[in-house]
């Protein structure tokens, strides 16, 4: 089961837990930033369907206003469990000390099941990706190696440790939105007539408002992940709530 202590008072110390992890080696916010944006998100890449299947408008409005009423609340709620609380477990702890330690138990369970079924669609789509860059075709043997390299070398890098994955995981958040940057730059370079952008499909009959919210709903979620590694955050009480609206903002720009 779930063991937990009733500490709230951590929230005051310089983080860290009971893990005795040095003050160099804890997340900062930067770091936490960029571990809360590939939680939630990971880029816009993926996602490009989902404007067909709506249309540009509906996605321009709802990606500036979801995110006040799904994302900020979930991140708000998970700052102030994960500042009360800073110790690692996330859901699972907080779960054993609003209810029990089977309900503690239970929840990290389900976050293990939704975590194995989720993550398993990045390999897929990354060496799509790829592929599509090289303009390369592989068999189904080959690409089932190349997913699996894909994964053994994410599994590499979280083995190097909380404070290596924060680092890695802001300069990967800044890497991967430059192709989208100099795209935005481009467009309104370019594009004249942007009256494209303000259509709408709900008349046509291959619309797809399902498909629409739940991509929707996918890709500005994730917040109350980052409860997993509060115990490892630098003074939680003040780099949690920053790296948490910092975390959003980015995210619902860059999709």
């Amino acid at each position: 089961m779930v063991a937990v202590q009733k500490k709230p008072a951590a929230a005051k110390e310089g983080g860290g837990g009971s893990h005795g992890i040095p003050e160099g080696e804890l997340l900062g916010t930067l770091a936490l930033v960029g571990l809360i944006y590939f939680t939630a998100a990971g880029g816009a890449y993926g996602s490009e369907s989902v404007i067909s299947s709506v249309g540009p408008l509906p996605v321009i409005i709802s990606h500036a206003i979801f995110p006040f009423c799904w994302s900020l609340p979930i991140g708000l709620a998970t700052t102030e469990l994960a500042t009360a609380y800073p110790s690692d477990g996330g859901i699972a702890v907080w779960a054993a000390l609003a209810f029990n330690e089977f309900w503690g138990f239970m929840g990290g369970y389900f976050s293990l099941v939704e975590g194995c079924i989720n993550l398993a669609v990045f390999p897929t789509v990354t060496l799509d990706y790829l592929m599509v860059l090289f303009n390369a075709e592989l068999d189904p043997y080959t690409a089932y190696l190349g997913k699996a390299a894909i994964s053994i070398f994410v599994v590499f890098l979280n083995m190097q440790g909380v404070s290596f994955v924060g680092r890695s995981a802001y300069i990967l958040s800044i890497l991967i939105n430059i192709p989208l940057l100099f795209m935005c730059i481009g467009a309104i370079m370019t594009v004249k007539d942007y009256s494209p952008w303000l259509e709408s499909r709900q008349n046509d009959y291959d619309t797809n408002w399902t498909f629409f919210m739940g991509i929707l709903v996918f890709n500005l979620s994730g917040y109350d992940n980052v409860g997993s590694v509060a115990g490892q955050v630098k003074q939680p009480g003040i780099t949690m709530p920053k790296a948490m609206i910092v975390a959003i903002v980015v995210v619902s720009v860059s999709f």
